[in-house]
């Protein structure tokens, strides 16, 4: 897949199939992070892949928690009982469950700055690039991915699911990955190119 279709085409996937990724797309994957830009050369990164059927399965019910404290209590416009019950309709058949999830971790455990904010800011320019770079990966080898955030919402579970306690790994985001369970179709944009760009 050229990068420009892959760019243009690619949307995240959170309903998956059963067929499990094998060893090399997985390694595929985690390698395209590792190629991205990386502030300052710093590599500040740090992937935990989840593979236990029962971590997985866990992580999968976290992630529910998670989206229903986005859903309802982070929105100033929470989602209705209509769409609650839409999307827990969905996730009780398996969206969100993925065959391969990948934690993503701003990795601070070394410094090389004298300013912290800025390096801990250009440690996370770091870590979106390396995730946007494995769903670009993944979607070339026609695997769906979805960038979840909501894990943030409830930090302390996911650190204890991941067995995760030193303090210089900040969670960043859980990616899952798979198989589309059906066809996608990439959403329009609402605001155009002229709408956010600026010549000076």
């Amino acid at each position: 897949m050229e990068v420009s279709e892959a760019i243009n085409n690619r949307t995240m996937v959170r309903e998956y199939s059963e067929r499990s990724l094998t060893k090399p797309e997985r390694e595929s994957i985690l390698n395209a992070g590792i190629r991205a830009p990386t502030a300052s050369g710093n590599e500040q990164w740090y992937f935990l892949v989840v593979d236990s059927p029962g971590k997985r399965e866990e992580l999968y019910r976290h992630l529910i928690e998670a989206q229903k404290i986005y859903s309802t209590r982070m929105l100033k416009k929470p989602w209705s009982s209509e769409q609650m019950g839409k999307w827990l309709s969905a996730a009780e058949k398996g969206a969100y469950k993925a065959p391969f999830y990948v934690a993503v971790f701003v990795d601070l455990r070394e410094r090389f700055c004298t300013i912290a904010e800025i390096e801990e800011l250009w440690a996370q320019h770091s870590i979106a690039a390396a995730i946007e770079n494995m769903l670009l990966e993944a979607w070339g080898m026609g695997i769906g991915g979805c960038w979840f955030g909501v894990p943030l919402l409830m930090e302390d579970k996911f650190y204890d699911l991941f067995g995760v306690e030193d303090q210089g790994l900040k969670l960043a985001a859980v990616l899952g990955f798979g198989y589309p369970k059906k066809g996608t179709k990439p959403r329009e944009r609402t605001k155009k190119l002229a709408d956010i760009t600026r010549v000076v």
